[in-house]
């Protein structure tokens, strides 16, 4: 005798402006991380290079339940600064929410910072990332006392591998154009440097942060 089905139920649509999940796999939470030796020259500007100490569970001294306290610690002893997750002012984000951390579904959370935005073409991920807002944030956390001042010795650190370049192109300059061109590139890249270097020097002092928990 046959089955007699009484209906189905409806199915569950998307609703409108719902965000599908994007198709790229997970990224694991983390923090930003500055070292003192790691500076870099942008538009004749010296700012921080920021690392990132991520908090993937088993991974760099994390232990299996996500505890980060042995890796902050191994950090610190080596002279990483860990910038807490509210080191950053609502004003100095594009959505104008507190923190550095922004995260999307995808395969699995995908934490990435505040300053990156996905765009989905298809099955594609294409990430769009605001670098003059980026920039923005660097300088507050110089100003701020977040991050200190680069050292001179570093200074001098980053000026001698550029001449160390410009001395390995030179020797070539005279038969190879392209490595003439290079000499160019760093000799300008050389005046940007003391230049962005002598904008610090003349900086006001920042101001002095003191030590909170994270």
């Amino acid at each position: 005798m046959p089955t007699d089905f009484t209906g189905g139920s409806l199915p569950q649509l998307r609703r409108p402006g719902t965000a599908r999940p994007l198709n790229e796999p997970p990224r694991p939470m983390f923090q930003l991380t500055h070292h003192p030796a790691r500076w870099h020259e942008v538009d004749g500007e010296l700012l921080p290079l920021l690392g990132r100490m991520s908090h993937q569970r088993g991974v760099n001294n994390v232990d299996h339940h996500g505890d980060t306290t042995r890796a902050e610690v191994n950090l610190q002893k080596e002279g990483w600064t860990i910038l807490p997750l509210e080191a950053c002012p609502a004003e100095l984000t594009p959505d104008h929410l507190e923190g550095y951390v922004r995260v999307y579904q995808g395969r699995g959370p995908i934490h990435v910072t505040a300053w990156e935005k996905p765009r989905a073409i298809g099955s594609r991920v294409v990430w769009e990332r605001d670098e003059p807002g980026y920039h923005a944030w660097l300088r507050y956390l110089m100003a701020e006392g977040y991050i200190a001042a680069p050292d001179p010795v570093v200074i001098d650190a980053l000026r001698e591998q550029l001449q160390a370049k410009r001395d390995r192109q030179a020797a070539r300059a005279d038969v190879n154009h392209y490595a003439k061109a290079d000499v160019a590139k760093i000799d300008d890249a050389l005046v940007r440097l003391d230049e962005a270097w002598a904008k610090i020097q003349g900086a006001p002092e920042p101001v002095k942060r003191k030590r909170g928990k994270r």
